[in-house]
């Protein structure tokens, strides 16, 4: 069995990386090296957000107005140099909470494991 944090790093993380690089890019005017440098990560995977070669998976993540809001604070104050590292893990790891309280992953996890109709992890 897959715990919900495999789930969440195979899909979620990506996805949400894939929706703050897309902000940074078209609000903020950041090229992918700075977007790259921002967030740690390489020019590359930058690239493979937004051609969605990685993290595309979860569309459901972009139609939630709560989380968008979220991603899109975020995208501010990464833009605004307002984080520093540890704002920012902090703030990234709330995005993922508010993921998992709205209940956006359960699907998707239920979906591959269906034995997991009843759960309510996420919850707590």
């Amino acid at each position: 069995m897959k715990p919900y944090c495999e789930t969440v790093a195979q899909m979620l993380l990506p996805t949400l990386r894939a929706l703050i690089a897309k902000d940074l890019m078209e609000k903020y005017k950041l090229t992918q090296e700075e977007v790259a440098s921002k967030l740690g990560l390489t020019q590359s995977a930058i690239s493979q957000y937004r051609r969605e070669l990685r993290g595309s998976k979860i569309k459901m993540i972009e139609k939630d107005k709560v989380i968008t809001d979220e991603i899109e604070n975020f995208a501010s104050r990464i833009a605004s140099g307002e984080f520093n590292t540890l704002t920012a893990l902090d703030a990234f790891c709330n995005i993922c909470k508010t993921v998992r309280k709205r209940k956006l992953m359960c699907d998707l996890h239920i979906k591959n494991f269906p034995e997991l109709e009843k759960c309510t992890i996420c919850f707590e």
